[in-house]
């Protein structure tokens, strides 16, 4: 009994079109279930060994969400400190979002029209 067998082709084109289907159907489900954000403040502590930031997320409601970061120096990977969901204390209209660090570089803290409402203590 003699077999014989298909050749396949190196590249193929239906394949490379199905996968490209499913990276653009991912890319707009990321798209759509990600809430619009900016970039508010980044600081660089007095020493020099962390770097804080401070992103503003809009949700549904329209009122600002805020998130706290951090990351040692020399190092990629940004640690979540706080998720602050819509601060309601104060309209949305009178934040002024900033961070501040102690000068010992020990304590960020996160200020609201110059106001701290949220502080975090590094451990030594």
């Amino acid at each position: 009994m003699k077999r014989t067998y298909k050749k396949r082709a190196l590249f193929d084109f239906k394949r490379l079109g199905q996968f490209t289907f499913t990276l653009f159907v991912v890319f707009i489900a990321y798209k759509i279930l990600t809430p619009p954000s900016n970039e508010t403040v980044r600081i660089t502590s007095p020493d020099g060994s962390k770097t804080a930031r401070l992103r503003t997320f809009f949700y549904y409601d329209n009122q600002p969400s805020y998130k706290v970061y951090y990351r040692e120096e020399g190092k990629r990977v940004w640690l979540s400190l706080l998720s602050l969901p819509a601060y309601t204390n104060t309209p949305p209209e009178t934040h002024q979002p900033d961070l501040k660090w102690s000068p010992d570089s020990g304590q960020i803290d996160l200020l609201l029209s110059g106001t701290s409402v949220w502080h975090h203590a590094f451990a030594e």
